[in-house]
């Protein structure tokens, strides 16, 4: 099995997004987050992606339904039923082949002795970029993909790195967030304050800590705004645009704005 059949067969298995991170792009990396500590005989790191649809975002964005949107289709059923299937089949796929496959859910419980970076390995798998405002945002989807891994003996080519800005010239995120927990400190990342975040009720989610993002601010202020300021950027694209009315928020009191949309909101 090679990197272009792996992917093939990702594809029919139902993942939209698959890199492959070979040995030597993290084998030097602290033990407390490298592969080799939970697989010694790691070779390479699959990250397997699954797209959020857009249409998931909506009850958030109208401020109408939450859970039984977003908070089923865009989250708790795709942590625990479409992505589990996905990247199993993946895996049972690889040790059918004679390589072993370790699999993975996006993130690791606070407390665990190794907590692998997933976005990092995103990164180094070349799907994408880690945002300003701390989304793992991809060329085709932007923020809109939950991600998980598989760890394998089996040696397979790396993808090349993703270089292309999505943020470039863009702080809609920071603008966006009625609580102003985010701030930019001229450094590449914005600073996001997560007390804060915990407090928000613009659309945020907790789901459990070994999630891909258990504090999930994609459907929030700050990642809807993300999603309009993408539109135009990524390939996945559709015939109306995602906004098509007055933008909400609640600020950390509960107060209520209600502001006009405008070309660029």
């Amino acid at each position: 099995m090679n990197n272009e059949t792996l992917k093939q067969l990702a594809y029919q298995a139902g993942a939209d997004l698959v890199g492959v991170v070979p040995y030597d792009r993290w084998a030097d990396w602290p033990a407390e987050s490298n592969p080799l500590t939970l697989m010694p005989a790691c070779r390479s790191v699959v990250v397997v992606g699954c797209r959020i649809l857009r249409g998931t975002f909506r009850g958030v964005e109208e401020g109408t339904n939450f859970n039984s949107t977003y908070g089923t289709y865009g989250a708790g059923y795709m942590e625990r039923v479409f992505m589990p299937k996905t990247v199993q089949e993946i895996a049972a796929a690889i040790e059918r082949e004679g390589s072993e496959a370790l699999p993975m859910v996006g993130g690791t419980a606070p407390g665990s002795a190794v907590r692998l970076d997933t976005k990092a390995l995103a990164h180094a798998a070349g799907l994408g970029m880690i945002g300003k405002g701390g989304f793992f945002l991809t060329p085709k989807y932007g923020h809109r993909q939950r991600l998980a891994l598989i760890l394998t003996d089996l040696e397979l080519a790396g993808d090349s790195i993703y270089d292309v800005d999505l943020c470039e010239g863009c702080d809609a995120c920071l603008r966006a967030c009625p609580l102003q927990a985010i701030s930019d400190n001229g450094s590449p990342h914005f600073t996001i304050d997560t007390k804060l975040c915990e407090l928000c009720a613009n659309g945020k989610f907790k789901i459990e800590p070994g999630d891909y993002e258990p504090l999930d601010r994609m459907p929030a202020s700050c990642g809807r705004a993300c999603l309009v300021a993408l539109e135009e950027k990524i390939s996945n694209r559709f015939a109306a645009p995602f906004r098509r009315r007055a933008v909400w928020t609640r600020d950390v009191h509960g107060k209520y704005t209600v502001t006009p949309l405008t070309p660029n909101a």
